[in-house]
C-alpha cells in the first residue's frame, strides 16, 4: 500500500474514532459517586509580594506571576490586576476564622458566627490587641506570636466568568483587614441596584443578577504596601444559563452544601 493510500486509511480510521466519541451522550459519567466533599471550591485572591506564587525561593513560584495579579488556586489561572476579571456575586457570608499562632504550629481552627464571637468577647474568651482579636493564654496574657487569632472575614461566593469562552467557575473571594471596607462598598453597590416589575414598582434584584468587574489597586499605610481589590458594577446578567448556574450556587450555599477548606492566608501583607 502506498503512503498516500496509508494516509487515506489513517484519516478514515481517525474520523471513525472521533465519531464514536460522543461526549455529550456521556455527560457527567465518572462523577456518579462524587459528593460535594469530593471537590475543592477555588479561592480567588490577590497575589502579594510575599505570596509563594510570586516568591521564586518558595518552591511554589509560578512563571509570570506578579504581585497585583488575581489568582485562582485550583487551576492556577492568573488574571491581570489592571484588566481584572468579571464575577457574578452569588452569596455573602460574614465569618470569624480562628487561626493558630505560627509559633505553635499555625493552622485553621474553625469558623464562628459574629454572634458567637460577641458572646466570647463578653466572657473574655477573646480579647482585642492593636485592633485584632486573640485568644488569651492560660495566664491571661496575649501575644501576637503565641496566641490564636480571630480574623473578621467577609466571604463572597462568586462565579468567575471567562470573557473569551463564556464559561464560568465557582469560587470564593475572602476579604479581611483593610479589604473589609471594599466588601462593604460592594454590598452597598449591589443593594443600590433597582429594577421595575410588571406593576412598575421598584425592587432590588438578587445579587446574582449582576456582573461585577474586579481589578486590583496599590495601597499603603504606615505598616507597608500591598495590592487591594476594586469592584465596579459591569451590567446585568444577560444569559439564562449563567443566571441558572449562579442561582443554583446560591441555593447550594444556603443549604450548607458548599464546603470550604481554609488554609493559611496567601499573604502576610499588612493589608490582609
Amino acid at each position: 500500500m502506498s503512503k498516500k493510500e496509508n494516509a487515506v486509511v489513517e484519516k478514515k480510521t481517525t474520523a471513525l474514532a472521533v465519531a464514536a466519541m460522543d461526549f455529550a451522550a456521556d455527560a457527567g459519567a465518572g462523577m456518579e459517586n462524587a459528593g460535594q466533599e469530593s471537590f475543592a471550591i477555588p479561592f480567588l485572591s490577590v497575589l502579594q509580594k510575599g505570596s509563594p506564587q510570586v516568591d521564586e525561593a518558595s518552591g511554589a513560584a509560578i512563571e509570570g506571576a506578579k504581585a497585583g495579579m488575581l489568582f485562582e488556586n485550583v487551576t492556577g489561572r492568573m488574571f491581570s490586576g489592571k484588566e481584572g476579571v468579571i464575577i457574578v456575586p452569588c452569596s455573602y457570608r460574614r465569618e470569624f476564622l480562628r487561626w493558630g499562632a505560627r509559633d505553635n504550629g499555625g493552622g485553621f481552627k474553625g469558623s464562628y458566627t459574629p454572634e458567637q464571637v460577641a458572646e466570647m468577647r463578653v466572657k473574655a474568651q477573646i480579647v482585642e490587641l492593636d485592633g485584632r482579636l486573640f485568644v488569651p493564654e492560660a495566664d491571661g496574657s496575649v501575644s501576637d506570636k503565641r496566641s490564636d487569632r480571630f480574623n473578621d472575614t467577609r466571604n463572597h461566593y462568586v462565579l468567575i466568568m471567562d470573557e473569551e469562552t463564556g464559561a464560568w467557575t465557582e469560587a470564593l473571594l475572602s476579604l479581611t483587614s483593610t479589604q473589609i471596607k471594599k466588601s462593604k462598598m460592594l454590598m452597598t453597590a449591589l443593594a443600590s441596584v433597582k429594577m421595575k416589575n410588571n406593576a412598575d414598582q421598584l425592587y432590588n434584584p438578587p445579587t446574582f443578577a449582576n456582573y461585577v468587574r474586579v481589578t486590583t489597586v496599590g495601597e499603603s499605610n504606615d505598616k507597608g504596601t500591598w495590592f487591594g481589590v476594586k469592584f465596579e458594577l459591569a451590567g446585568q446578567v444577560d444569559r439564562a444559563e449563567v443566571y441558572a448556574a449562579a442561582k443554583a450556587f446560591h441555593q447550594s450555599i444556603a443549604k450548607g452544601g458548599v464546603q470550604v477548606k481554609y488554609e493559611e492566608p496567601v499573604s502576610e501583607s499588612p493589608g490582609f
